[in-house]
This record gives C-alpha cells, structure tokens and sequence, in this order.
C-alpha cells in the first residue's frame, strides 16, 4: 500500500512538472492572441539561427519592406556567426534567447536543460540583458526551466501560428496566410535555420514566406512588429486590471 502512494506521489510530481507549464502557457497566449488580433498585429519570429545561408537573405527582405521582426537566436550559433547577430541588431530588430545548444527539456535531464539556458544567456550576453525574451527550444518547459526564467525575471514567449516549416510535409503559403487572416493577426513562428535533409527547398519557403505575409500585411492594414511592442501592451492590459 505505500510503494502504491508513493508511485502515486511520484506520478503527481511528474505531472506537475512537465504539464504545469504547459498549462501556463495557454494561458499566456491566449492573453496574446487576443491582444494582437485587436491591434491587427503581426510578429514574424525566427528560431534556431543565425544561419550564414538564410539569415540575411531575411533580414534583406525585412529591409526591402522596412519591418522589423524577432529573433530568438541560439548561444552556440551567434558565438559561430556573433557578426549576422550584429547585423540584426544593427538593422533594428530584437534578440532573444533560445537557449545555448538547442536542448528539449522533455529530453534532457533537469539540471542540463537548465544550464542551457543559463549558457545560453550567458553567450547572448553582448546582445540581450540577462532578462531578455526566452523562446523554450520546441517550445517545450518543464518546471525546473519555467522556475529558472521565472527566477531571471525573462518573459516567455511561444506563438500563435506555426509555419511548419520544420514539418516532414511543408504546407502552402496560401494555408499560412489564411491562418493569419483568421486570427487577424500573431505570432508567426519560422526558421532561419534548417539541419534536416531538403534544406534548400525549406529555406526556400521560409524567404517566400517572409515575403508573402510582409505583401499580406501591406494589402490587409496589419502592423508589422518584434514583440517588444506586442509584450508593451500586453503589460499595459495587466495593469489596467
């Protein structure tokens, strides 16, 4: 009778940390998505970069249509390519952190996802302050790492539209672009890096991509932004209440 509560403790234990932020960030972004359906917003983000190939063909294109966007970059990556992150920051865009090496914390043991985020600001640290915005690598939390950010004071930001551009099967540009007319706006999740095989055509994609919705926001009216300006009014909304 006690290995059984015990299992169940331990059952408990896991739950909680694995699927309490999970549950937290539904909330979160639910709170988002809202607020940038209202404004007509829409936030391009770019993870696992900087790639020597695809970044500044992005940031060329971002220029072209004078908008600004969000990077969540990885330690290891900008220490390889800190000039493509100077350039980012140089052309007006935000940085965040998206840990060191790239590490799922449903795959790592606690203490070693932990201290991917931990080097992983710690690499970023010429470019972001050691609360900078935090992108979970695959969005996945547990709660060692939801209380390490919490403890950094970092705001954690997730999306609201996935390009899936990662995916096995990329979808059509035209099925992205009626999501986000859907959702009047979000946060768009794409790559300025790809390792898995077929690169070249999802590199491809992601710079149609980029194109395509920067043309969708010019005909539609939406305002095109890095998260900075989403998460100032987030917080606006929080202290109104």
């Amino acid at each position: 009778m006690i290995e059984i509560y015990i299992l169940a403790a331990l059952g408990t234990l896991v739950l909680l940390a694995y699927f309490s932020p999970w549950l937290w960030r539904q909330r979160v972004m639910s709170r988002v998505r809202r607020q940038a359906s209202e404004r007509k917003l829409l936030a391009l983000t770019y993870d696992d970069g900087p790639s020597a190939r695809l970044t500044p063909e992005i940031l060329s294109i971002l220029r072209a249509y004078n908008a600004k966007a969000t990077f969540f970059v990885v330690g290891e990556r900008a220490r390889e390519h800190s000039e493509i992150v100077d350039r980012i920051v140089e052309e007006g865009h935000e940085i965040g952190c998206h840990s060191d090496q790239h590490l799922n914390a449903w795959r790592t043991l606690p203490w070693r996802a932990v201290a991917d985020i931990s080097d992983g600001y710690r690499s970023l640290s010429r470019w972001i302050p050691s609360d900078g915005k935090f992108r979970p690598p695959h969005g996945k939390m547990t709660l060692p790492t939801y209380l390490s950010i919490r403890r950094r004071g970092a705001s954690v930001w997730w999306w609201t539209i996935n390009t899936k551009d990662t995916f096995r099967a990329l979808p059509t540009i035209r099925e992205i672009e009626n999501a986000v007319l859907l959702a009047r706006g979000g946060i768009v999740l794409l790559h300025d890096l790809h390792l898995q095989s077929g690169a070249e055509d999802r590199d491809r994609f992601v710079i149609d991509m980029t194109t395509a919705l920067l043309e969708l926001a010019r005909r539609e009216s939406f305002v095109v932004a890095p998260l900075k300006e989403l998460s100032l009014w987030v917080e606006n909304q929080a202290e109104r209440r």
